[in-house]
């Protein structure tokens, strides 16, 4: 039997994440991108903390347990409902069945694909994030000194060239060039400045 005041903050968690899964939205790359649809919470920050607080709990109750790792494991995938679900359904086990169910010791070979699995998910995860950091870097300097309607013109010429960007990259130059000297300027200068490229910057 768990503590009545561990119980009570499973399920606490319990439904603080069953709130939170309906605020999962979904966003679109921009336009010629080439990378999938993503999901994000708008206050990412409360996620984080909740996340932290939970994999502290569970190592705390729940130490040893198969679930704890797979917990572990779900929760560094990308953010998607599915594994929003998995990690809600894996606590729900833990309320409803307490016991500690123990993980297999694997054998050498099972540790060395767990090691290199873990490698790789780690190294897609990380390489994900930063290509999500640089694309909204991007486009932020460029909505910053554009508008809606200057972006819309900008479209349309890749627009009539059948999205070709290579063949439509020379009237893209002297569209932007037609908003004035200074937007492709300041548009750089931007993206130089901005923290996260600047040190990336030798």
């Amino acid at each position: 039997m768990m503590e009545k005041e561990a119980q009570a903050t499973l399920e606490a968690l319990i439904k603080e994440q069953k709130e939170r899964i309906p605020q999962l939205k979904k966003k679109l790359p921009p336009p010629n991108v080439l990378m999938g649809s993503y999901y994000v919470y708008e206050d990412n920050s409360h996620y984080i903390k909740w996340l932290k607080k939970t994999k502290r709990f569970l190592d705390t109750q729940f130490h040893g347990d198969k679930d704890v790792d797979n917990f572990e494991r779900i929760s560094n995938e990308e953010l998607f409902p599915d594994q929003q679900e998995e990690l809600l359904a894996i606590l729900e086990v833990f309320l409803e069945y307490p016991d500690i169910v123990e993980k297999e010791k694997p054998n050498r070979s099972n540790r060395n694909i767990n090691i290199n699995n873990n490698i790789s998910n780690t190294n897609t995860q990380s390489q994900q994030q930063s290509q999500q950091q640089t694309i909204e870097i991007l486009v932020k300097a460029l909505e910053d000194q554009l508008s809606i309607s200057q972006l819309k013109e900008l479209r349309q010429v890749v627009n009539e060239e059948k999205g070709d960007l290579e063949k439509a990259k020379p009237k893209l130059i002297d569209k932007i060039k037609s908003f004035g000297e200074n937007v492709a300027s300041n548009i750089l200068a931007n993206i130089i400045t901005n923290p996260a490229i600047w040190s990336c910057l030798g």
